[in-house]
């Protein structure tokens, strides 16, 4: 049984790849189902919240710095605001189990 901390972490740094455009997988988490779905959703939706473009340029939407490559901006997330994005990430999860 895997536990709800590296499930939290493991999906947070997922949120940050999607929003920085790079590859990701979430099968080493061995969820299946509507676990595997729920966690689909909460990675689609924390990654929308981290990330907006400017003039084609991405810019992180938690503290508005950039512009950033991709990889840059993956950084950045990790390295400044990964206990936010833990955070948002360990609520969405709360609430999408409470919904199922």
């Amino acid at each position: 049984m895997i536990s709800v901390t590296v499930v939290v972490e493991k999906l947070a740094e997922a949120a940050a790849r999607k929003a920085s455009g790079l590859r990701y997988n979430l099968e080493g988490l061995g969820l299946e189902g509507s676990l595997k779905r729920i966690a689909e959703e909460v990675v689609e939706e924390t990654a929308q919240l981290l990330v907006f473009e400017r003039r084609g340029l991405l810019r992180c939407a938690v503290c508005s710095k950039g512009p950033f490559t991709r990889k840059g901006l993956y950084l950045h997330l990790m390295r400044v605001h990964r206990d936010y994005i833990r955070e948002l990430v360990r609520r969405a999860l709360e609430e999408k189990l409470l919904e199922s």
